[in-house]
């Protein structure tokens, strides 16, 4: 996996011809996309962690509080 501050190059690429996609340019497509995915999954994950630590501070807060 590329380090954090690289940034990936996804280039557009004109319409397939009848015969097919170049097999290169499948690679290269299915890359980016895998790499996009990846992305997005460890966000979810980053957001999804971030949303359980609030509630669980704001659960020992309250606690705290019935305590005091």
């Amino acid at each position: 996996m590329a380090a954090k501050n690289e940034r990936a190059q996804i280039e557009l690429f004109a319409a397939a011809a009848p015969e097919g996609p170049d097999p290169t340019v499948s690679a290269r497509v299915d890359e980016a996309t895998l790499r996009l995915a990846r992305l997005i999954g460890r966000q979810m994950a980053r957001e999804e962690f971030e949303r359980r630590h609030q509630r669980q501070k704001t659960k020992e807060g309250a606690d705290i509080k019935k305590r005091g």
